[in-house]
């Protein structure tokens, strides 16, 4: 089966939005080492993937992404966004017996937010 196994963002400010990221989610954040300049996203246990972020300029192919994350409360995942530097795009969606909402990282790139049965 083809699985999604690593999700790359890109950023003209990656360091920014590693921080983003572990202030959002409580991603644990850790820089790579050497070059290129990147950040390892590692975002827990369980199912799913984690992700790595690097500047734009390294990837030049890769500008912005979207990608979904489950998470236990909208609400609360929401706030954390606001206040980390992100933006909501629209009101809660409520489809399929889960409750989706679409947010952005303070770069641009696409989040939607998943809590299944609500």
């Amino acid at each position: 089966m083809n699985r999604i196994i690593h999700v790359k963002i890109t950023s003209d400010d990656p360091e920014e939005i590693a921080e983003f990221y572990r202030e959002a989610f409580s991603w644990r954040v850790e820089k790579f080492p050497d070059p290129p300049d990147g950040w390892k996203m590692d975002s827990g246990q369980g199912f799913g993937v984690n992700c790595t972020v690097y500047r734009s300029e390294d990837s030049p192919l890769d500008k912005h992404l979207s990608i979904a994350i489950s998470v236990s409360s909208i609400k609360e995942t929401s706030d954390r966004i606001l206040k980390a530097g992100g933006r909501i795009m629209h009101d809660r969606i409520h489809a399929f017996g889960n409750t989706y909402l679409y947010c952005q990282d303070p770069d641009g790139n696409t989040i939607c937010l998943i809590e299944f049965g609500n």
